[in-house]
């Protein structure tokens, strides 16, 4: 047995060493001959200037020169000058297009949302509508799909089978657990190199704020402070020694270790990654006041190892195929709503969220790959 973990010791440490290598190899700064400019504020293009990708906040866009890429504006106006060119998309948020005489305005695609307009709510309703259908309708067809396949002679005996098979060799799950982490960490450092490094999500982060800012009342306001304090250190402080104590008093006590490494280690890695990346929070529009660094959401990280490891241990103990798909289910609704409430709140960008998931999602694998191996002592 001895010899069996050190070899499988191995391999899991060559699989995590290349999934690292493969990603951090993709993290370097394009060539472009162009450069792509970011403004948090007005901002003029002089007439013998050409620039790439050009994105505006809270502030105008005033166009005499040329820009290749897309322009985008949110919160302000943009006003062409003549002379002025945009080859790419056009998109305005919250303001106007403008163009003084003689200007000639030609875009390819255009998008004009001025302040007030009920297409921003409907397009944000729209959106989120689209996610809530796609959570739902797959949580749906899992289910159905489950219920078909347990009348069926080939469930029992492929669940016979990866049960008789982790009994024998538990290390593969282990390995298969490991597998997933490298993905999930290979996805992380891409999402990192695109947000921290080059840029590539501030149009989509600050876009989705602000129509996600579309549909603030006072009444959502309460909701998402209190959905959003289900993820928050004084509620784990609460109901984290309750969840250890009752695996404790029920004799799991390997259990009970893996939850709490799991959520002291994700507490640890989301204040390191912080620490490390910096990123200073949005700006754009704000219900409470946050501290801190803003990459990668620790309220979404911490929240899926939390309540996804309680879901993962609970449901080790629910033989019913269609109750554990209801406790993941509950437990992906929770951590997602965590998550969009603070993009709501203005205190994180979606990638924030989105990197916090996947950070989250890998240090929760690796946590029950470990409770895998710790019970190949058995």
């Amino acid at each position: 047995m001895k010899a069996t973990r050190r070899w499988l010791a191995g391999i899991a440490a060559l699989l995590m060493l290349a999934a690292s290598l493969l990603a951090y190899s993709h993290i370097k700064k394009p060539e472009q001959e162009r450069p792509d400019l970011f403004s948090q504020g007005s901002i003029v293009i002089g007439p013998a200037q050409a620039v790439g990708k050009l994105l505006v906040v809270h502030g105008d866009a005033v166009i005499s020169g040329q820009v290749d890429g897309w322009l985008a504006v949110i919160g302000g106006d943009v006003l062409f000058r003549p002379g002025g060119r945009v080859k790419g998309p056009l998109l305005i948020l919250g303001g106007y297009l403008k163009g003084d005489p003689g200007a000639a305005i030609s875009l390819p695609v255009k998008l004009i949302l001025p302040p007030g307009s009920p297409l921003a709510g409907v397009l944000a309703w729209g959106l989120g509508g689209m996610a809530t259908a796609v959570m739902l309708s797959t949580a749906w067809i899992i289910w159905r799909l489950a219920r078909y396949l347990r009348r069926t002679p080939l469930f029992g005996r492929v669940q016979a089978v990866l049960r008789d098979n982790r009994e024998r060799w538990p290390g593969i799950y282990a390995l298969a657990g490991l597998a997933v982490c490298g993905l999930l960490l290979a996805l992380f450092v891409h999402l990192t190199e695109e947000t921290i490094y080059h840029q590539e999500t501030e149009l989509i982060d600050r876009a989705v704020i602000w129509l996600v800012h579309t549909l603030a009342t006072p009444a959502a306001d309460q909701a998402m402070i209190a959905i959003t304090a289900l993820g928050s250190g004084a509620v784990y402080a609460v109901v984290a020694p309750l969840a250890l104590g009752v695996l404790l008093w029920l004799r799991l006590r390997r259990e009970a270790a893996t939850l709490a490494v799991c959520l002291v280690g994700a507490s640890a890695l989301n204040w390191l990654l912080k620490s490390l990346f910096e990123r200073a929070r949005p700006d754009l529009f704000k219900v409470i006041s946050a501290t801190g660094y803003s990459f990668p959401s620790g309220h979404a990280m911490v929240s899926l190892c939390f309540y996804g490891m309680a879901a993962y241990l609970l449901c080790r103990h629910i033989r019913g195929l269609q109750a554990q798909i209801v406790v993941y289910s509950l437990a992906a609704v929770l951590v997602s709503a965590i998550g969009f409430s603070r993009i709501y709140l203005g205190v994180h960008y979606p990638s924030d969220v989105l990197g916090g998931y996947f950070a989250g999602g890998t240090w929760l694998i690796l946590c029950v790959s470990l409770l895998w191996w710790w019970e190949m002592e058995k």
